[in-house]
């Protein structure tokens, strides 16, 4: 990670910041969620995105708690201070997706904010306990074996 503001300081942020924003189960996504999420104007996280404006401290602030990340991570991330002057070892590397995205983006289709009518949501969640129920059935009778040999 680069020391200095720039493109690529920009985008390894942007990676950072939505990786951060999906693990915690924020339903932040986009840049459409962050700016409902922070009130920050979208234009703005493209171009911090970008490399070509670099977050202040105050929005920062603002961004945290949305993504439920670390305020001391985001500002060495901004380039605002040094890792070592916060006691650490390194630059904060964006963590690792969590779960497969075909279970995300059916997580966002579901859940109570999807842009879907409940009617389609009720429609989607019948198909999937359907399809899954042989599944289900065979894990349940996996694990009754288990407990029976054990």
């Amino acid at each position: 990670m680069s020391t200095t503001w720039g493109p690529e300081a920009g985008a390894e942020f942007r990676r950072y910041v939505l990786q951060h924003a999906v693990n915690a189960g924020t339903g932040i996504e986009t840049v459409a969620d962050l700016s409902r999420a922070t009130g920050i104007k979208p234009g703005v996280f493209s171009k911090w995105f970008s490399g070509t404006e670099q977050p202040s401290v105050r929005s920062l602030e603002r961004l945290a708690p949305a993504i439920a990340a670390p305020l001391r991570e985001l500002l060495v991330l901004a380039c605002r201070v040094r890792a070592e002057d916060l006691g650490m070892d390194a630059t904060p590397e964006p963590p690792p997706l969590i779960g497969h995205p075909l279970a995300r983006e059916l997580a966002t289709l579901l859940a109570e904010t999807s842009p879907l009518p409940p009617i389609e949501r009720q429609s989607i969640e019948a198909f999937l306990d359907q399809y899954l129920e042989p599944y289900r059935r065979s894990a349940r009778l996996r694990s009754r074996s288990r407990r029976n040999t054990a």
